[in-house]
């Protein structure tokens, strides 16, 4: 094993740094988050399906119209545009991995439920005065380095219709300590990470003067080959997240603590959903 390289690949990295490899296009781990994902009683990839039927009612709650035309923005295999469409609303889903969305796609023709679905980076979508609701859930707003966020507001607002909600969760400023990753290793023979045997090195990584959590994994081969990969994730208050929706023109900004039931580790505690409008 080369020790220098590794001990250079195991520093802290600098603000937004890449890792060496991507997780979401990854064939093996893909398959991985799809099985997370379609797993109902666990939060690892999407909430758990009693907590997603609970936030699908409370988005609905707030925004009451029928037939909606909904984008979904990181729709993951569908879970929560199946709930809306079995609403009677009409639904787009645009996601980065091929995996979840083919998965998606043979949910929606199973179900009948009409859903279109586009695997797509949302940096590159191009919708204009189409939607009446736009939805990026499970704190994806937060993985948004500086330049992107202010790509897919402005997208996001011009996709929507006049009078259209941007509804979002993202990661607060509470109980930070909690959330900074706690140094760990695990060898396996197979698992998440490899369909082989492999040591994963993780480590978290807070950057107070920037509102930043960076939660890193070095994963080693039996070939000694080193991939390193890097999760960033921005914090928000509502002081500071008003002023950048307003700079892509949101208004009528609203944010809330506790939709989900207290003590959970979704609700006010840790995340904070937000609701804003053209």
């Amino acid at each position: 094993m080369n020790i220098d390289k590794l001990i250079e690949q195991v520093k802290k990295p600098s603000l937004y740094e890449s890792g060496t490899s991507i997780m979401w296009t990854d064939p093996h781990i893909s398959r991985q988050l799809l099985d997370l994902h379609t797993n109902p009683d666990n939060d690892m990839a999407s909430r758990s399906s009693e907590k997603i039927e609970l936030i699908v009612e409370w988005i609905l709650s707030k925004v009451k119209k029928d037939q909606m035309d909904i984008l979904d923005l990181g729709c993951g295999p569908g879970l929560y545009a199946e709930k809306f469409a079995q609403s009677g609303h009409h639904v787009t889903g645009v996601d980065f991995s091929r995996t979840s969305i083919d998965y998606a796609k043979g949910k929606t023709e199973k179900n009948c439920s009409g859903i279109k679905y586009y695997c797509d980076n949302y940096l590159n979508i191009d919708f204009e005065n189409r939607f009446d609701l736009v939805i990026l859930i499970y704190l994806d707003f937060c993985v948004l380095k500086p330049d992107e966020r202010k790509i897919v507001l402005d997208n996001i607002y011009k996709a929507l219709k006049h009078g259209g909600r941007f509804i979002f969760d993202v990661v607060n400023g509470k109980n930070m300590e909690a959330k900074i990753l706690k140094p760990s290793w695990e060898v396996c023979m197979k698992g998440f990470w490899k369909d082989e045997p492999y040591i994963v090195l993780n480590k978290g990584y807070h950057y107070p003067e920037d509102k930043v959590l960076a939660n890193q994994h070095i994963v080693i081969n039996q070939k000694n080959e080193i991939e390193s990969y890097l999760f960033w994730s921005a914090y928000y208050e509502y002081e500071e997240l008003e002023p950048i929706l307003k700079e892509s023109r949101f208004q009528k900004i609203r944010h809330f603590d506790n939709v989900l039931p207290k003590g959970d580790a979704w609700n006010g505690d840790n995340v904070t959903f937000y609701i804003a409008e053209k």
